[in-house]
């Protein structure tokens, strides 16, 4: 069996079910069933493995994720939950709302193919972008509506649902439509001037048209009776030109381990996955959640907001985040104005300072905002690193958080 053809059902299943455990919490009692299930999963996917003489990142890029988050939960510090646990996640049933995403996809796509729209120049106040982003707004908003009428909220919609309109909420921020949009010109790009080594490609690329979505795949094509049907993961939307060519040659040649590589190493990285924290955190419910086991991030923004702000910097929202583990320290959603670090780091052996590392590193994404370059978003520009490396104990926090496993 080669590499590329190894399955191991029930372990996307089973991330996700841990996923949902720990975002609401575990019973007392049921802590040890979790660590048993966990243990378990973990030691049969890597024997499963050994068998077949692989390592577990050989897999597709889905279980791949679904191994690394089983693997990076702590379980000797698991979120306990006070009180009753919910039995059963409610549910809200609303029609339409994937084929919203659908509709939004053809009109992107029908916008960057048009031959008057191919260089022009794009901003947040670009009138397309504006009336798309109002178009979105109003999708949403009646979506929002018909969740209370039952209710509920967007969260509680089916997965597939629930990720159509986390990807519409997410791109009705006028500047993350810009990058998006930029990014759909990039691939089509890509696909009419492939530059793809030839001696791979004996043939040009058939007739494309390309999607974003929130999916569990970072790019899956299907060939139709008109051509190519290619759905892009939206978290690819800040990739660099050469994993967008990378993307658009597997899909062309499906020939080259080195274009693999470079794509799930994307799929793993810091940018990709702020994308995908970004999205779920359209859903995500926002109360103030300070008071961990062990550090308290009322005390270390207090801490932080003296030393490094002058004590100016207006409070967010603060929370530990019961989803993120070790891949995502921490996250700053700007419209909200919430600042989430990982329950990872609510333990006794985190020193006090890498907290405080952590959250003025968010902080300084409050302060500097998002700089779009070339119609990227870049959360970590020039600038941000030299302010960040002001931290007093930067080096020491960075080789702290380094040593821990990131995958």
């Amino acid at each position: 069996m080669t590499k590329a053809k190894l399955r191991i059902t029930g372990l996307v299943r089973a991330a996700n079910w841990a996923r949902e455990a720990l975002s609401t919490g575990i019973a007392a009692q049921d802590v040890p069933a979790f660590r048993e299930r966990v243990n378990a999963t973990l030691t049969q996917v890597e024997a499963i493995c050994k068998e077949h003489h692989v390592q577990p990142q050989d897999l597709p890029p889905p279980s791949y994720r679904a191994y690394c988050f089983l693997k990076e939960i702590r379980l000797d510090a698991l979120p306990v939950a006070k009180g009753k646990v919910p039995e059963k996640r409610q549910t809200v049933a609303i029609t339409n709302v994937v084929a919203i995403q659908n509709d939004m996809n053809a009109a992107f796509f029908e916008w960057a193919m048009d031959p008057r729209h191919k260089t022009e120049a794009l901003d947040a106040r670009h009138a397309k972008v504006l009336e798309f982003t109002l178009e979105i707004l109003r999708h949403t908003l009646e979506i929002e509506r018909l969740a209370k009428k039952q209710g509920g909220t967007p969260g509680h919609l089916p997965t597939r649902s629930l990720r159509a309109y986390q990807w519409l909420k997410f791109l009705s921020d006028p500047a993350t439509l810009v990058t998006h949009l930029e990014t759909l010109r990039t691939v089509m790009r890509e696909f009419h001037q492939s530059r793809c080594p030839t001696r791979l490609t004996p043939h040009p690329a058939p007739p494309t048209e390309v999607e974003f979505t929130y999916s569990s795949h970072l790019y899956r094509a299907v060939r139709e009776e008109t051509g190519l049907r290619v759905t892009l993961h939206e978290g690819l939307i800040n990739a660099p030109s050469e994993v967008m060519r990378a993307v658009v040659c597997m899909i062309i040649q499906k020939k080259s381990e080195s274009y693999q590589n470079l794509i799930r190493d994307y799929g793993l990285s810091d940018e990709f996955l702020e994308v995908v924290t970004a999205l779920e955190m359209t859903t995500t419910p926002i109360e103030d959640f300070t008071h961990g086991q062990t550090h308290d991030l009322e005390k270390a923004f207090q801490r932080v907001n003296a030393t490094y702000f002058g004590g100016k910097m207006a409070r967010p929202k603060l929370m530990w985040n019961r989803v993120l583990t070790a891949s995502r320290m921490g996250h700053y959603d700007l419209f909200r104005d919430v600042v989430m670090v990982s329950i990872t780091l609510d333990a006794p052996d985190v020193p006090e300072y890498v907290v405080d590392y952590v959250m003025y590193h968010e902080l300084l994404h409050k302060q500097m905002g998002v700089t779009i370059n070339n119609g990227r978003r870049n959360v970590h520009p020039p600038e941000f690193r030299t302010a960040e490396r002001r931290f007093q104990q930067y080096a020491q926090a960075r080789a702290f958080i380094n040593s821990r496993p990131r995958r």
